[in-house]
């Protein structure tokens, strides 16, 4: 897309510029939008970053009551505004922020990335041309990560995550001086709020491909500073069942999965959207999962014991469980996330354990999906590539070829279910508590569960089977 294009694209650029000209405030065009055009990028743009000479409340409350829109103050000092327009079914975001120093080239200098440094004068339009101060078109050409300066990188730590962000998003390499950059201020990352750190690392897990990304930030020791409990995973050696350390064996699990999702995933259009469906309203099912790839282990430092010359980690599933209530904090995920999180990790030797026998039974079947509600699917998925990822010399591969057949059973069987009919209520709590006479209490909720399970597999079918069961638990409890 041409550069006239593009802007001739942006909805309302002709008011904004009148404006300019009418109150003699220069505007210009900056960052992403124009690094996007300059790629080629085949891509909707909606979202807009506009550097304002002087004045900015004022050009923007003039702006907003045309467009007829509200103003979001970003950051009051830094003079920082966001105007949201919604236009044909579209959702168009214009930032505007102050000019800082004493001119345009000043204000580039200390953006992130040269990168990002291209800019338009708007109060030229419609014969704007691409302003080019900084080398950007350049390390656009040869797809390379150069910061502007290192005192950037100081000033905004998140500098050093967006780094990675981008290379990932663009598949470009960060130039060496700055990457030494990023590791010698690595440790900044920690007086960076959470909900900032959140939003960059989730850009990093929702690319297609994040191994390369995560895998360098490893390498550089910068992973450590925003994900907890994975320092403690590095050179933790887990026997002749696997070949690398507990942290190499979690990073493998990652790569497995996305493999999986480009290879497989992809074509079953059920799967896919069961994956890439928001579970909130930021994030998606597969983030997480990508995120307890690099968890799904964290427990087993602290439950690692040598018996018998046999390493062992007993119990790790319920540790790591329980550290996600530090990783919940520290990383600023939503309730439901955490919880998503803490199933996936607590449950992901489950379907090891069902692959055992030649085919589970039906009622191992309906337990293991019971337990693990909804998220059935992803422990699965989490369990295959966590087997994937484990290559050392006592694997069985004879096993492995079966654990792999069952899973995928399971997940068809899972999508079977889903779409049938749910079976109809036999009794209630209400039904129990008068038939024997009992005030509330967990044995009601205990009689019901089994009246369920009995009745998905088969062996109640009526309401005084359903009766005749629930005597016989009360009955056992006197």
């Amino acid at each position: 897309m041409t550069l006239k294009k593009a802007l001739n694209n942006i909805p309302y650029l002709e008011c904004l510029s009148r404006i300019s000209k009418e109150s003699d405030i220069r505007l210009w065009l900056v960052g992403g939008f124009l690094r996007d055009v300059f790629l080629r990028k085949k891509k909707e743009l909606l979202d807009f970053d506009f550097c304002v000479e002087r004045k900015t409340f004022s050009f923007v409350h003039t702006f907003r009551k045309y467009v007829k829109a509200k103003a979001i103050v970003l950051d009051e000092k830094q003079k920082s505004y966001r105007v949201i327009v919604k236009r044909k079914g579209k959702v168009y975001t214009y930032d505007f922020t102050q000019l800082r120093g004493k001119d345009l080239r000043e204000d580039l200098l200390l953006r992130d990335f040269t990168i990002n440094t291209l800019a338009v004068d708007i109060s030229t339009y419609p014969e704007s041309r691409i302003i080019d101060l900084w080398g950007a078109k350049k390390d656009l050409l040869h797809k390379c990560i150069r910061a502007l300066s290192e005192k950037v990188i100081v000033d905004d730590p998140l500098r050093i995550l967006r780094a990675f962000s981008l290379s990932g998003a663009y598949g470009f390499k960060i130039d060496k001086n700055t990457e030494k950059f990023l590791v010698k201020h690595k440790a900044l990352l920690k007086r960076v709020s959470k909900e900032r750190i959140n939003e960059e690392l989730f850009k990093i897990l929702s690319l297609p491909s994040s191994y390369p990304t995560i895998k360098m930030m490893s390498q550089l020791r910068i992973i450590d500073e925003i994900i907890p409990y994975i320092t403690v995973q590095r050179n933790v050696f887990q026997g002749d069942y696997h070949h690398l350390d507990v942290w190499g064996h979690a990073l493998e699990t990652l790569l497995r999965f996305e493999l999986m999702l480009k290879n497989r995933i992809s074509k079953d259009k059920k799967l896919f959207d069961y994956l890439y469906a928001p579970i909130t309203s930021k994030h998606r099912l597969v983030d997480i999962i990508k995120l307890a790839c690099l968890l799904h282990d964290a427990g087993k430092p602290f439950a690692k014991k040598i018996k018998d010359k046999k390493t062992i980690f007993h119990t790790h599933e319920k540790i790591g469980r329980d550290l996600m209530e530090d990783v919940y904090r520290r990383l600023k995920l939503s309730q439901k996330e955490k919880e998503v999180l803490k199933r996936l990790i607590f449950w992901h030797l489950r379907p090891g354990y069902l692959a055992d026998q030649c085919y589970p039974s039906k009622r191992a079947v309906y337990r293991f999906f019971r337990d693990t509600a909804s998220e059935g699917v992803a422990v699965i998925l989490l369990s295959l590539a966590d087997w994937r990822a484990t290559r050392g010399p006592l694997t069985d591969s004879k096993k492995r070829r079966r654990h792999e057949r069952i899973m995928f059973k399971l997940i068809d069987y899972y999508f079977k279910e889903k779409n049938k009919k749910p079976l109809p209520k036999l009794i209630d709590g209400f039904d129990i508590m008068r038939r024997f006479k009992l005030g509330p209490s967990p044995i009601i909720g205990k009689i019901l569960g089994k009246v369920k399970e009995e009745q998905a597999l088969g062996k109640v079918r009526t309401r005084q089977e359903a009766l005749r069961l629930a005597r016989r638990m009360v009955e056992s409890k006197k």
